[in-house]
């Protein structure tokens, strides 16, 4: 499919969102705003969007990418709906949308090992195997992964 201008999904699309923990307190209580961020800025960019990926399996890609001097384990990925939301494509692997996605829309990753009675690191969201499970949840329940230093 080419999309050349705005686009609006009608049925169920997930959407996805990389961000740091220190982010989240904000996160949860406003939900995501379109900015054009000191990372945007850093690249020559200054579109105020909310930047998301449609494709879970890329997450460890874009965390590399995005956020390569960061450890995992100061990163959230986030999750919302499309479904009736415009968005617009800056490039054939980067969407913006224009508009707030408030905090009950959006929900949080947890990879669970059943075996091993852990959580393990959001990069490992591409290769998980049973009894490993992806546990979405919601921002009202927010506690970050590990404890901030």
């Amino acid at each position: 499919m080419i999309i050349l201008k705005e686009f609006i999904w009608q049925t169920d699309h997930d959407a996805f969102h990389i961000t740091t923990t220190d982010n989240m307190e904000k996160i949860c209580k406003e939900g995501l705003l379109p900015l054009c961020g000191e990372r945007s800025k850093s690249v020559g960019d200054n579109i105020e969007g909310i930047f998301f990926f449609d494709y879970l399996g890329s997450a460890p890609d874009w965390m590399d990418a995005l956020y390569e001097d960061k450890d995992v384990n100061e990163l959230e990925l986030l999750k919302f709906n499309l479904k009736h939301r415009k968005w617009l494509k800056q490039n054939c692997n980067e969407f913006y949308l224009t508009d707030r996605v408030a905090p009950q829309e959006i929900q949080y990753l947890r990879i669970y090992d059943k075996a091993k009675k852990m959580y393990l690191p959001l990069n490992l969201v591409d290769s998980i195997e049973a009894p490993a499970t992806l546990r979405w949840k919601h921002l009202d329940k927010y506690k970050p992964l590990t404890k901030r230093k």
